[in-house]
Parts: C-alpha cells; sequence; structure tokens
C-alpha cells in the first residue's frame, strides 16, 4: 500500500472516531463518570452511584437527582438543585446552588464564583480559595480512554478499545513527525536515567504550579493549556519508544515497514503490555506504566518535542543518531582546465 494510501486511510479512521466519541450530552444512564467539554444532566429521580470528573463541561444537576459519590469540577459551569452525598471540589468556573440543593459533605474552591441561595444546605465544612481542604478527593474519579468498571467483560472491551485509540494516534504522528519520534527514541535509550530524572521532577512541580494558576480566574485557561500540553507530551513519549520498538521488530523480520506501521505496531505492543499490567494487576501493574511515561516525558522535554537532538554533539554521547543528517556544505571541485 502505498503511503498516500495509508494516510488517507489511517485519517478517515481517525475522524470518525473524533466525531463519534463527542456526544453533546452524557446522562445519568451513561456508565462514564468522566465529562471533558460536554454538558452533564442528572434529571429529577435519577440517581449517580459514582464520582463525577467534569474538565471546562456544565453539570445540570435537577431538583430530586442524587449523586452518591465526590464531583470534581475544573473550569466548569453547574446550576445544582438536587443532592450530593459526598465532597465537592471545584477549581474555576461559576456554580449556582438553588434552595432545594443539599451537599450531606464537604465543599471546597478556589477561583470559583458561588451563587447560594438563601435555602441551599451544606453540612459538611466550606473550604475556600485555597484553605487546605480536610476532603477526601474523588479517589475513583478517572481521565483515561478507557473507564475501568466492575465488569469484567466491559473491562476488557475498554482495554480493546484503548488500544485500538493508542495505535491509530500512534500511526497519525508517525506519518507527519517521523524524524522527530527518532528523535526523542534516541534520547530514551541513550539518557534514561536523565529523561526519567527529569520526568519525575516535571510531574513533581508542574502539576503545583498549574494548581496556582487556576486559583485566579484570569490564569485558568493557562492552567488548563499547560495540563492539555503535559498530556500531550506524556503520550508523546510513548509513541516515540512505541515507534523504536516497531523498528526493532521491523529489523528481526528482515522488512522495511513504514514508520507510521512502525509505530503502530511499537505502541500497540507497548500500551497492550503496560495498560493489561495496569488494568488486570492493580496491586503493582501501574509501576511500569508510570516508569515507562517518566521517562518518556523527560525525552519530549529534553528534545523539546524532537525538534532538536539531545545532546547537540551525539559523539559525546557514546552513541550515534539513526536520523540522516544533510551533509554540511563543502568547497566545489572545479574541474581541470583541459
Amino acid at each position: 500500500m502505498k503511503r498516500s494510501q495509508i494516510k488517507l486511510l489511517v485519517i478517515a479512521v481517525l475522524m470518525t472516531l473524533i466525531i463519534a466519541a463527542f456526544p453533546m450530552t452524557a446522562l445519568a444512564a451513561s456508565s462514564s463518570d468522566a465529562v471533558i467539554g460536554n454538558s452533564y444532566t442528572l434529571e429529577s429521580g435519577q440517581f449517580l452511584n459514582n464520582d463525577l470528573f467534569v474538565l471546562g463541561g456544565s453539570v445540570n444537576l435537577k431538583q430530586g437527582s442524587t449523586i452518591t459519590g465526590n464531583v470534581l469540577m475544573i473550569g466548569s459551569t453547574a446550576q445544582m438543585a438536587g443532592t450530593i452525598n459526598g465532597n465537592v471540589v471545584v477549581v474555576g468556573g461559576t456554580i449556582n446552588l438553588a434552595d432545594t440543593f443539599i451537599l450531606n459533605d464537604n465543599l471546597t474552591y478556589a477561583g470559583t464564583a458561588i451563587n447560594r441561595a438563601p435555602n441551599a444546605q451544606i453540612n459538611g465544612q466550606i473550604n475556600a480559595n485555597g484553605t487546605p481542604p480536610n476532603v477526601v478527593l474523588p479517589y475513583s474519579v478517572q481521565i483515561p480512554f478507557v473507564h475501568a468498571t466492575a465488569n469484567f467483560g466491559l473491562r476488557i472491551l475498554g482495554y480493546l478499545a484503548g488500544l485500538f485509540f493508542w495505535t491509530l494516534i500512534a500511526m497519525l504522528v508517525a506519518m507527519f513527525l517521523p524524524v522527530h519520534l527518532s528523535r526523542v527514541s534516541h534520547t530514551i535509550l541513550t539518557q534514561p536515567l536523565l529523561s526519567g530524572g527529569l520526568g519525575i521532577v516535571t510531574i513533581i512541580i508542574l502539576p503545583i504550579i498549574l494548581v496556582l494558576l487556576a486559583i485566579t480566574i484570569c490564569l485558568i485557561p493557562v492552567s488548563l493549556l499547560g495540563a492539555f500540553v503535559l498530556a500531550i507530551a506524556w503520550a508523546y513519549g510513548l509513541i516515540s519508544l512505541g515507534l523504536e520498538i516497531g523498528k526493532r521488530i521491523s529489523t528481526s523480520s528482515k522488512h522495511e515497514w513504514h514508520p507510521a506501521i512502525s509505530a503502530g505496531v511499537g505502541t500497540l505492543i507497548l500500551m497492550a503490555i503496560v495498560n493489561g499490567l495496569s488494568s488486570f494487576v492493580p496491586c503493582i501493574g501501574w509501576i511500569p506504566k508510570v516508569l515507562v511515561g517518566l521517562v518518556g516525558l523527560g525525552a519530549v522535554i529534553l528534545t523539546q518535542f524532537g525538534r532538536n537532538t539531545y545532546p547537540q554533539n551525539l559523539s559525546q554521547a557514546g552513541g550515534s543518531s539513526s536520523e540522516i543528517i544533510p551533509p554540511t556544505s563543502a568547497t566545489p571541485i572545479t574541474p581541470a582546465n583541459s
């Protein structure tokens, strides 16, 4: 299959998935507890027996509805007239509490406009604008591509869907940025300790900075943008390592694969292992996934998303680069006069 045909095929499938992945409304019947950029409505008489996470969306909790878990909202708006039996944590946005609203636990908010009706009940503590919260954050709120459930069959389907998504993204990125990915993967292989150390420092310090930025309403967009870039960098590092795995499989099979194929196959294998361990061996299975992600994140930062080679002088790293470097200009050879 020609390169242009592969590119058109992957783009077409990816666009289909993107269109299908953005419903305008998430109703209470949905098993997902993560709402990103959409609206969530809980009708009167409905129950949500789970935690709820909302990023850049809107929530409409109507009178007579009940959420039994915790609620975490970032940069969102909410109309609340029902009952929440867990904690509510809000960073940025606007929350309107009606007279019929009942919160049976704590409310913690920062950089948020709270419009509270006179009869709205909050039976727990109120921690405002950076006051240390005496609450338990939503422990089961997850923001992965696949939401883990107690049903083993759904976990299997979600696991396979996550692998399919990662494979498509890896193929698309490798089509347009094969050299950039190669630079990142080269840094992962030659500088694993430095990359991992930088990844650890980043994942510790950057979220603190983003939370501090989100405390002020005017810097909430900057905080959200920073979180988005961090997630992209994390995924970029994993795909770069997947490309290297695919290249090695291609070499061992004595067939030269297109970079998109190498990235897709390698990322599929990588995510099948780390996500499989994380999903089905929850006690220790998350450790390989975190370690691989931290090393990839550090390599992405060192190379500035693959724009530069690290180190600049490859001879100092004790290794060689796999990318083709164009020759420098040389003095042209002038033919001798006959």
